[in-house]
């Protein structure tokens, strides 16, 4: 096993990223995210020496080479230990730059190489299966909610429900407990019982005009209906959480139309400033779109960030939808936010998630 070797992070179809968040926000997002990139090899690396650094910006590809420390013992095992290091971290990564609900699914990869040999990651642990399953089937799984305000008077209007796995745990941070739930082919148990989860938990305890949204993926929407507790809950919004080719949204939309029946609003996260999720909204004709993480962090940096967002609100607001500003961190991405008419707002300038006891606390 030669001494020297390749830490490889990429990004699969940045093409993709240009449709749903436009040229502009995901050129500078893909910028963003290849500082993150350099600061997780830099990380995975630490007892290392990294040799050359390449980055194929057509590709969205960072490739790092590194010779491997002296005395280390076995090279393949470190070098396994190295990408399952980095998997564990890349979410997270993602999430930063891309929000929660489009890092968790956007296509990357981290590995490692050798030669021509890419070293696989080292074994996922056995009861990670079983560990999810006595998860699902208590009630370990924690709700919190996050605020969601008026932008204009930063009036609370309502919460987004977000799920953490037992506190102190693997699974506590939503990544790893949705990761683990879909390699155990549990992903769609895992989405319904946390939705489940969070309107139990809320019932009868939001105040007079608020509401509660919770996520659900389109498997999860399409038998909301049937599974959820979601009679006499019209102070609920369903967040459809990925973003779908057109012929998948026209199929949602008997389903979509079978929770308004009940009196519920539809909400389309993590929406871009670019043609697939306008055409996505031009279909399902949500209540509400969020914006995205990675549109709003260009928020504060002026022209030509803030007319890409006011044209896209311009074209959501044409539609019937009001629009929401997710991951809002700054003043000054409020104060642009609020100039392009958008309604609603969401992040940690507001609030972070709270504990249901200290949000509805008597």
């Amino acid at each position: 096993m030669p001494e020297n070797a390749c830490l490889v992070i990429a990004i699969d179809e940045p093409r993709r990223l240009r449709e749903i968040f436009g040229d502009d926000a995901s050129t500078r997002a893909l910028a963003d995210f290849g500082s993150a990139a350099t600061a997780l090899a830099e990380r995975l690396l630490a007892r290392h020496t990294i040799t050359g650094r390449e980055h194929d910006p057509a590709q969205a590809c960072w490739q790092f080479e590194f010779a491997l420390a002296a005395g280390i013992g076995d090279p393949a095992e470190t070098l396994a230990s190295i990408a399952t290091a980095g998997r564990q971290l890349l979410p997270e990564t993602l999430g930063a730059i891309f929000g929660s609900g489009t890092g968790m699914r956007l296509p990357a990869r981290l590995h490692c190489r050798s030669g021509d040999t890419a070293i696989a990651p080292a074994p996922t642990d056995d009861n990670a299966s079983d560990e999810i399953e006595r998860l699902l089937a208590g009630d370990a799984i924690r709700t919190v909610v996050q605020p969601i305000i008026n932008l204009r008077d930063r009036r609370l209007l309502g919460y987004e429900a977000l799920s953490r796995g037992p506190q102190d745990s693997p699974l506590a941070r939503p990544d790893r407990l949705f990761a683990a739930a879909h390699a155990a082919g549990l992903g769609l148990a895992a989405e319904l019982t946390c939705a489940r989860l969070a309107l139990e938990r809320t019932a009868g305890r939001l105040a007079a005009g608020q509401f509660l949204s919770i996520n659900l993926g389109p498997a999860a929407l399409a038998c909301a209906a049937d599974t959820l507790p979601l009679a006499g809950r019209s102070d609920v919004v369903v967040e459809l959480t990925e973003h779908l080719p057109l012929d998948a949204a026209e199929d949602l939309r008997s389903a979509v139309g079978r929770l308004r029946q009940l009196g519920l609003r539809i909400a389309l996260d993590d929406t871009g400033c670019g043609f697939a999720d306008l055409g996505t909204v031009e279909i399902l004709r949500p209540d509400i779109v969020k914006l995205c993480i990675t549109v709003i962090r260009n928020a504060g940096r002026g022209d030509p960030f803030v007319e890409a967002i006011r044209r896209t609100v311009g074209q959501l607001h044409a539609l019937g939808a009001q629009v929401l500003a997710e991951g809002v961190e700054s003043e000054s991405q409020h104060a642009a936010l609020a100039d392009c008419a958008i309604e609603l707002g969401q992040g940690w300038l507001y609030g972070r998630p709270l504990a249901l006891e200290d949000a509805f606390a008597d």
